[in-house]
């Protein structure tokens, strides 16, 4: 009986497998007509329309790029459990969300980067809370990035800042104390996430 549930469970996870090989393959085949036709195009000097194709190009292009950065945002950290990654994108500017539960407490997990200026604005921001040092604010070191632990407002948060430019903030909701977030953010582990991030 156990044979016979292991190899049902085995014919699944193949079939999953090979479904997921051929949806990435039609994406492949998608761009990959996409980009011929763009090609035609501009050697027919037809370059509005080729700038059309681009577009929808970067749309495809886009998709990939969400799902990657679902895989490298963790799925649990520290016994919290992470929900659906919220993305969303606007004016080349991204911001992707998940919200992570242990029991009734929550910790909402959000990155924001992209578009030009956005690794100065970083800096800026970085170097302003890093001045100006105050009361109920503790700076400390994550994975090799530096964080900043707010505990002014009503409830903590951490701020950490990516080399790629982006921005990680880290919000206690439910009754999560200073303590615990801190705890949680040190178990977070961003290298291949800001790796990715930075191209």
């Amino acid at each position: 009986m156990k044979l016979r549930i292991f190899s049902s469970l085995a014919v699944a996870c193949s079939l999953s497998l090979c479904s997921m090989i051929q949806s990435n393959s039609a994406v492949a085949e998608d761009l990959n007509t996409i980009f011929s036709k763009v090609n035609q195009l501009v050697a027919s000097k037809s370059y509005t329309k080729a700038m059309t194709e681009l577009s929808w190009a970067r749309k495809e292009i886009e998709k990939l790029h969400q799902v990657r950065l679902g895989e490298l945002i963790p799925a649990s950290v520290n016994g919290f459990t992470g929900g659906e990654v919220e993305y969303q994108a606007a004016m080349g500017f991204t911001n992707i969300e998940r919200i992570y539960k242990s029991g009734d407490q929550e910790v909402k997990f959000t990155i924001t980067g992209g578009g030009e200026g956005m690794g100065g604005l970083a800096g800026l921001a970085k170097m302003g809370m890093m001045f100006g040092a105050q009361p109920g604010m503790e700076q400390y070191r994550i994975d090799g990035f530096t964080a900043t632990l707010n505990t002014t407002g009503s409830t903590p948060e951490a701020t950490i800042f990516l080399d790629s430019g982006s921005i990680v903030t880290l919000s206690a909701q439910n009754g999560v104390d200073a303590a615990a977030l801190k705890k949680f953010t040190e178990a977070f582990k961003l290298s291949e996430l800001d790796a990715y991030l930075k191209g």
